[in-house]
């Protein structure tokens, strides 16, 4: 052992092997004393890939040498997918090293109770293999036995064991010379040889002894080793299908011994022992690129359904590749993605990333819209294995072509697999690239598709950040609210109660209740339940946020300058603002005081006459006022009062009395002209209170100023200005000229009433000066 050790040293340090690119491991024990080779198990130096090293000590057989040559020789040049596989290999004057993939003998899985399903599926790949060396090459292989056999990851077999290969065109084939030299060769030795010797096989058909020991070779794989050739005439634990095709296969008689293409022909008839649905299964994988469209759908559909009963290494190891082979140079179609992807859940992580995932990212760049389809159909089932750094640079890019693509259910179904991506995109791909795409699917062709990206955007909108949801959650539900396909408005309806926790007490009231209140008398009675219960969640949560509200906003005091400049400011009002000297009362206080009291005197107010100014006070015919007679009714009031408002804006105020020097202070009005002025006062001055406080308000038509074709101004595909803009400045400068207008009369109005006071009181004072110089002079004749 200690100079073995030190060989392979010395090997693998380059001093007998120069550069050999393989790591030499742990011998397979189990193999020890069945071959002349001794089995390793190895790595390659370049990236740690596993294989199997055959090694051959020259020094210490030199008698076989012959042998290892010639399994060395024909390993190298001998290729068939049932044959052990060649890798590497080396020869020097004290070793050969054969490189191969892993394997592992064949009696270490017969020792854990294989598989039915293999074991029958390993006699057929023996049995192909066999007619391939018989018939094709004309080829004996000479050793076909378990120790002969090895099987892969996939548990399929493959037969090694070339020492003895000939053919039967060699001047000396080496089995007529060194056949005798093989472990336990005397007792897989066939009749014939056994009587005779090696030599006798040049007499028979290239397959005889090939033929018997494959017999010998089912025998033990149902029944364990033999010890003589009378225990092969029992069946033992053979299926008795099988058992009628191999008893010919150990006659005594090597010239009645079918060769291995009839027994194939047999196992592979309606009733054979090959007519097995695991074998089916393989046989049709191995042969899917000759198959037409119409038998791979009717495969694919029944592999599906019986996955779960193979074999979980032939899955992973056999079916999946050879599904993957199929996809990937366009044999096999979408349909083979289904039992992909189910069996991708069968592998660890590393073998998912290093099979599935490197599958996937070559599927999503395909153009065919077949496989992107059924990928986004089944995004379900491997979302969860690929990770966040593949999906945000291998995949989102080429699975984003399917919001623009011109097949409706390419769009729809690839918004469908956005719930699913969500969590693992990127911030900047789900708050900038991804709203583009869904901005743009809002107003698609297709109602379903629109309907679609709303539900779409509400149960994704927890992955958005803040600034995303203040910009774009109510300007994409509030425009669905106008959608004329019912269930997108619907949809909308539901998003925003689904939604409702991210709007602010000012969102819920000024943006969101207006336009869900347009709902509720929608035409189509869905809409309108919805857009009572959705209307019945914003108001309490209205009044859930108004409790921490105060009870009133109280203005600061103002002085009567800055009160002045605010009037001014808002209203136009520059003359008359200083004569509201008590601006603690209301300005709606005093207006209706001051029409009570104009109503309640001498009539209709008429325009001031300038010229009144120059008369004298003691002529009562200079009265400018008409008799309250005159006034018709409350409308005709109201309509004088409307009027004499325009009448006094227009002239100055510092003379706007005329006349009144010589009005009779001493008459009084009728007191039900008096009541019936105080009430029309009142409702005209209330009628303009609301049109002042009305007209400052200007909404467009419909009232919601959204563009309809697109979210935004290009960056992520969203309007900022939620807001509605005024119809034009004119009207907004209309809306502030009445409002100022309003004010201006009452003020005036004011001023007016206060200098009649003045003016009576005056009049009242000559009046009483009158009487008493009266009494003293002489009277006028």
């Amino acid at each position: 052992m200690d100079y073995l050790k030190s060989t392979l040293s010395r090997a693998i340090l380059g001093k007998d092997i120069p550069a050999f690119p393989y790591n030499i491991g742990t011998k397979v024990d189990s193999y020890d004393g069945v071959s002349i080779w001794e089995l390793r198990s190895g790595t390659k130096k370049e990236d740690d890939s596993p294989v199997s090293i055959f090694t051959f000590d020259c020094t210490r057989n030199r008698d076989k040498l012959p042998l290892a040559k010639n399994a060395f020789r024909k390993m190298r040049t001998i290729r068939h997918p049932d044959l052990l596989k060649y890798v590497d290999g080396v020869e020097t004057d004290d070793y050969i090293y054969v490189v191969t993939d892993p394997v592992v003998p064949l009696q270490t899985q017969l020792n854990e109770s294989i598989d039915n399903n293999l074991k029958l599926w390993g006699l057929y790949k023996i049995a192909n293999v066999l007619k391939f060396l018989n018939d094709d090459c004309q080829i004996i292989h000479g050793n076909v036995r378990i120790a002969s056999i090895f099987t892969n990851k996939a548990g399929e077999w493959k037969l090694g064991g070339f020492e003895l290969m000939s053919s039967i065109k060699e001047e000396s084939p080496i089995i007529h010379t060194y056949g005798g030299l093989m472990p336990d060769a005397k007792k897989y030795a066939s009749p014939e040889i056994i009587k005779g010797s090696w030599t006798v096989l040049k007499d028979f058909d290239v397959h005889v002894i090939d033929t018997w020991n494959y017999g010998i070779l089912i025998y033990e794989v149902y029944n364990g080793q033999f010890n003589t050739t009378d225990q092969l005439s029992s069946r033992g634990s053979i299926p008795s299908n099988l058992a009628r095709q191999y008893k010919p296969l150990i006659s005594q008689n090597p010239r009645s011994r079918p060769n291995i293409s009839s027994f194939i022909e047999h196992g592979l008839s309606d009733e054979g022992f090959f007519q097995d649905d695991f074998i089916q299964t393989a046989l049709f994988l191995e042969n899917m690129s000759i198959k037409d469209d119409r038998e791979k759908e009717a495969f694919i559909k029944k592999l599906n359904s019986s996955l779960d009963n193979i074999h979980r290494d032939f899955c992973k190891y056999k079916i999946l590749p050879e599904l993957i082979h199929s996809v990937e140079y366009g044999s096999g179609g979408a349909k083979v993605l289904d039992p992909i992807i189910k069996i991708g859940s069968f592998l660890n992580e590393e073998e998912y990333e290093n099979t599935i995932v490197t599958l996937l990212v070559k599927l999503f760049a395909m153009p065919d819209r077949t496989i992107r389809l059924s990928l986004l159909e089944n995004f379900s089932i491997f979302i969860d294995n690929l990770s966040e750094k593949v999906i945000n640079d291998k995949i989102f890019s080429h699975m984003a072509t399917g919001f623009t693509d011109t097949a409706p259910i390419i769009r729809e179904s690839t918004v469908k697999s956005v719930l699913l991506l969500a969590p693992k995109l990127s911030d900047r791909i789900l708050n900038n690239d991804l709203l583009r795409y869904l901005a743009k699917l809002q107003t698609d062709d297709e109602p379903g598709i629109r309907t679609n990206t709303t539900i779409c955007l509400g149960k994704i909108s927890k992955h958005f950040n803040e600034s995303t949801k203040k910009k774009v959650l109510v300007l994409a539900f509030t425009r669905a609210l106008r959608d004329p396909f019912p269930h997108a408005r619907v949809a909308s309806l539901m998003a925003l109660a689904a939604t409702l926790q991210y709007y602010d007490a000012s969102e819920c009231a000024t943006k969101i209740v207006p336009c869900v209140s347009t709902a509720l008398i929608d035409k189509e009675k869905q809409v309108r339940t919805q857009a009572f219960k959705t209307l019945d969640m914003f108001v309490k949560r209205l009044e859930k946020l108004t409790e921490a509200m105060p009870d009133s906003a109280t203005l600061p005091q103002q002085s009567n300058g800055t009160a002045q400049n605010t009037l001014s400011a808002t209203g136009g009002v520059s003359v008359v603002a200083g004569a509201v000297a008590t601006v603690a009362e209301s300005w709606g206080g005093w207006a209706v005081t001051s029409l009570t009291k104009k109503l309640a005197g001498e009539g209709d107010l008429a325009p001031p006459d300038r010229s009144s100014n120059n008369q004298s006070p003691s002529n009562d015919s200079s009265l400018g006022i008409r008799s309250g007679k005159n006034d018709t009714s409350p409308a005709t009031s109201t309509s004088s009062l409307r009027l004499s408002f325009a009448d006094n804006a227009s002239g100055d105020a510092s003379d706007g009395w005329g006349g009144d020097d010589s009005i009779e202070v001493g008459g009084k009005k009728d007191e039900s002209q008096s009541s019936v002025g105080m009430k029309l006062g009142v409702s005209a001055t209330a009628s303009l209170m609301k049109l002042g406080g009305t007209s400052r308000i200007a909404y467009q038509t419909d009232g919601w100023d959204l563009d309809d074709s697109g979210w935004g101004n290009g960056e992520d595909g969203w309007d900022n200005d939620w807001t509605a803009k005024p119809s034009s400045q004119k009207s907004s400068l209309s809306s502030q000229s009445t409002s100022t207008n309003v004010v201006a009369k009452e003020e005036k109005a004011a001023e007016l009433h206060k200098r009649r006071e003045e003016r009576r009181q005056r009049m009242a004072e000559l009046r009483e000066q009158k009487r008493k110089t009266s009494g003293l002079g002489a009277k006028k004749i």
